[in-house]
């Protein structure tokens, strides 16, 4: 069951619901773009860490561990790339049709999103072919 469920679908319930809600930030600053901390760095620039860099870092980090699962073979993986395609689709249609969606790190993350699918059904698809030429199907003999 855990390996059919999509992980990038927690980081757009968290966007959603923190977005949706305005549980945090303000009408003039949204939660995304609300100052988190500022970093003193050795080269004396101030690294300005906003709320939508760590969304963006923890599904990064959630997208990875997607990338790792993709390489599973079996119908949980199938499962898994249709559903990432749902989440995909919807985090598409509040980007285009939800005000507060139309921003540059919900692009981000609905890109990733569409890396999530597009490389589970590639790498299944190179998998599978490859189990296929290795089985002797494939290649006419």
């Amino acid at each position: 069951m855990y390996q059919m469920f999509p992980l990038l679908s927690v980081s757009l319930i968290i966007y959603a619901v923190l977005t949706l809600t305005g549980a945090v930030g303000t009408a003039e600053v949204p939660w995304h773009e609300t100052h988190l901390v500022t970093l003193k760095l050795v080269s004396g620039d101030d690294w300005e860490i906003e709320w939508g860099d760590v969304f963006l870092v923890f599904s990064i980090g959630l997208l990875f561990v997607e990338l790792l699962r993709a390489t599973k073979t079996g119908s949980e993986s199938i499962m898994n790339h249709a559903l990432s395609v749902v989440v995909f689709v919807a985090a598409l249609l509040l980007f285009i049709t939800v005000k507060e969606f139309g921003n540059s790190t919900f692009f981000i993350f609905m890109s990733m999103t569409f890396l999530d699918f597009m490389a589970g059904f590639i790498v299944t698809t190179v998998t599978a072919r490859r189990d296929l030429a290795v089985g002797g199907i494939a290649g006419g003999s």
